[in-house]
């Protein structure tokens, strides 16, 4: 499924519950689209394109170093943006492949990436407590024998055991990996974390049990709370 259908159909998703967590107008605002993507959305879009679509990031994105105050600057920006091209900056591009290859180097995350997984696979399931619709969209799925394994890569500023502990606490990762086992019945939820600057360090971490339980008490309690929001 197409992102752009997938991010269409009505469904509660980990983004809507981080939103939810903030307040109803906040994710009423995310539904109507009010907010703009920011800069880091585009660059973690560009960024898990070139990981795991590498052959639709070198199609759908383009760098342009000219300068579109001059006449052939401003052509070939608009030749660009006329063929379906995102721009990004040459720094960004130089970025995004570097931190591509520290993934695929990397003996864990390398393995993950370059395996039989699918990538981008959209999940739908109604939540049995309130009905709600819900949806998720693993950036890797893994299938192992009896069981599975979604991997998602997340960029950071740290990826040690204790800066990524807290980007999973501040931005909630940890309600986005309860949110995806509970619908999609898998055995584990695993993180790959690179870093934005070099030397791109990656780091591979699961929550444990205990974490993974108060994650989903969370995600229980703001699913209940947008159903009341809804009926109100």
């Amino acid at each position: 499924m197409p992102a752009a259908q997938y991010h269409a159909m009505d469904a509660v998703s980990a983004s809507l519950l981080k939103q939810i967590a903030k307040s109803p107008a906040h994710a009423k605002a995310y539904l109507q689209q009010q907010q703009e993507p920011t800069a880091a959305m585009l660059f973690g879009t560009a960024f898990h394109t070139c990981v795991l679509e590498s052959e639709r990031f070198d199609n759908e994105y383009a760098v342009f170093e000219g300068d579109k105050r001059t006449k052939e600057g401003k052509a070939n920006y608009e030749r660009l943006v006329s063929e379906g091209k995102t721009i990004i900056t040459a720094t960004d591009y130089a970025t995004i492949t570097a931190m591509a290859e520290a993934i695929g180097e990397h003996p864990a995350s390398g393995a993950f990436v370059r395996g039989e997984g699918q990538t981008e696979v959209s999940m739908f399931w109604d939540d049995d407590e309130t009905g709600l619709a819900c949806k998720c969209r693993p950036d890797i799925w893994i299938a192992q024998g009896t069981g599975s394994v979604i991997v998602d890569l997340k960029t950071t500023e740290d990826a040690s055991p204790e800066g990524f502990a807290r980007s999973i606490q501040n931005y909630g990762y940890g309600i986005q990996a309860a949110h995806y086992l509970a619908g999609s019945g898998a055995d584990s939820f695993i993180f790959v974390a690179v870093e934005k600057k070099a030397p791109y360090a990656v780091a591979v971490y699961e929550l444990d049990p205990l974490s993974l339980d108060i994650c989903e008490k969370q995600r229980r309690s703001l699913l209940e709370y947008w159903a009341n929001c809804k009926e109100a």
